[in-house]
């Protein structure tokens, strides 16, 4: 990205120190829009962020003019917020390629020993998002599709990627949310009742989710670690309500096993 300013300076020659504040002082306001557009664009009109970022409405529209043409954020049609555009997306399109063409075999094998919907999910802008699905013929027609976004807290797989980021990220998802949305009226929505729930999935390196996001959807996931001790993302089996408690443990045992396949992939 490229930006052009009206001053007449070059490149080329040495900045005053004025001039190169200006210059860091814009692109700092730059990151600070696409963080406040990844984290709640949809409700911020222009005259909101200019706000937030200490500039007058002219210089925002302008910083927003150049994003938008870039593809880095995208105007919400009918709407006065904004999104986060593809050209985020192909930013970290390289590194999520590898994590998924590294460990899909393994999705695949937990689909087919299974036979239930089998997932990948990374952290992406601060919200999980499903990498991939793989769904046997005869699996229970219930789960999340590829490319689904959001819920982090309300899903075994979002569980996962969270507690992975420690506490203080917690703090932060929940600040940003504006609180625990409720999906079902099983969903965690204490801010304490959850730091204490993941500090459980921490210790234990798995977790589950019983109709916490929507009415007979069970899910079960653990985290793919890289070798740098990281939790990359999570790998997990979605199963119906009725059926969690017969086949829970072996659903547990085979995403475990997972898990483990998945990291030693990562870390070849």
């Amino acid at each position: 990205m490229k930006l052009s300013y009206s001053d007449g300076d070059s490149d080329n020659l040495p900045l005053s120190g004025a001039q190169a504040g200006t210059k860091f002082k814009s692109v700092r306001r730059v990151f600070r829009i696409m963080e406040l557009v990844s984290r709640q664009g949809e409700d911020l009109t222009a005259k909101q962020i200019a706000h937030e970022i200490g500039t007058n409405l002219s210089s925002c529209y302008y910083l927003l003019s150049i994003l938008t043409d870039e593809g880095y954020i995208e105007k919400l049609p009918h709407r006065g917020g904004y999104r986060i555009g593809p050209t985020i997306s192909l930013l970290s399109e390289g590194s999520r390629s590898d994590f998924d063409s590294k460990i899909e075999p393994v999705v695949e094998e937990l689909a087919q020993r299974t036979q239930r919907r089998a997932y990948s999910a990374v952290l992406s802008a601060g919200e999980m998002e499903v990498t991939q699905v793989k769904a046997p013929p005869n699996s229970p027609p219930v789960g999340v599709v590829e490319g689904f976004r959001g819920a982090s807290h309300a899903l075994a797989l979002g569980k996962v990627l969270l507690a992975g980021m420690g506490s203080k990220y917690v703090e932060g998802y929940i600040e940003d949310h504006g609180g625990l949305e409720a999906f079902t009226p099983r969903t965690i929505v204490q801010p304490a009742l959850l730091h204490t729930h993941l500090n459980k999935v921490r210790m234990v390196g798995l977790a589950i989710d019983f109709e916490e996001f929507a009415q007979n959807l069970c899910c079960v996931a653990a985290p793919v670690w890289s070798r740098r001790a990281k939790v990359e993302g999570a790998i997990g089996l979605s199963t119906t309500a009725r059926r969690i408690n017969d086949e829970g443990r072996h659903l547990i045992e085979m995403v475990q096993w997972a898990a483990e396949e998945a990291s030693a992939l990562l870390k070849e």
